[in-house]
């Protein structure tokens, strides 16, 4: 049994990293989303339909090792981060006090993940 540690050490940590990669899609077709100004220009449009592709690519790739409520709310947070710093660095809006508020939301996507049972 102790031989498969490893492996499923292996399987979560790449989960992670296609969760984490996800998160980073979906804020890059957030932007496509609203640089395409209604669906009116074609270069934010081909944006959004890859960036889109992408996220979910990845988070579905990200649930071999990760519970579904653990992913989404990782995910969710992640994102919602993310977007708030595009906000305040591409878009030039003030986030800070947003972005306290979103380490709340990942402080408890984390509580989520250390008090999840293990896998029978």
């Amino acid at each position: 049994m102790s031989g498969l540690a490893p492996l499923a050490n292996t399987v979560v940590l790449r989960s992670w990293i296609f969760l984490v990669a996800s998160s980073g899609f979906q804020v890059g077709w957030l932007l496509s989303l609203k640089e395409s100004h209604g669906f009116t220009r074609l270069l934010p449009m081909v944006g959004y339909v890859l960036f889109g592709l992408g996220s979910a690519m990845c988070l579905s790739r990200s649930l071999e090792g990760l519970s579904l409520s653990t992913a989404y709310a990782a995910w969710t947070g992640i994102s919602v981060a993310g977007s708030v710093l595009a906000d305040s660095s591409v878009l030039n809006r003030q986030g800070a006090p947003r972005l306290l508020c979103i380490l709340v939301i990942l402080a408890g996507a984390t509580g989520l993940k250390l008090t999840e049972a293990a896998p029978r």
